[in-house]
């Protein structure tokens, strides 16, 4: 059973629970694709730290964290993927 502390860990981590990370890549990526969407995810990690797209080149501390959220995300969904071809 999942206690505070693991569910105050994941909204840290990944910005939302892992039961919604879950969801989201069940409801975004198609089945076999799951590695691509993980890509996608730290393409858009990429871009939020792109200094073009922030305020002369400096990232602010709110976009860091989201870019680090997207890494963890992308890194759960690998993982999973890993652990399922070794199953």
């Amino acid at each position: 059973m999942k206690t505070q502390a693991d569910l105050d860990w994941e909204i840290q981590a990944y910005g939302m629970s892992e039961e919604s990370v879950q969801r989201m890549v069940k409801t975004q990526a198609f089945p076999g694709t799951e590695m691509m969407f993980a890509a996608g995810m730290l393409s858009d990690a990429q871009t939020l730290l792109d200094p073009e797209f922030n305020d002369e080149g400096w990232v602010s501390p709110e976009t860091a964290n989201r870019a680090r959220q997207y890494m963890n995300i992308a890194k759960y969904i690998m993982f999973k993927m890993t652990d399922k071809e070794t199953a």
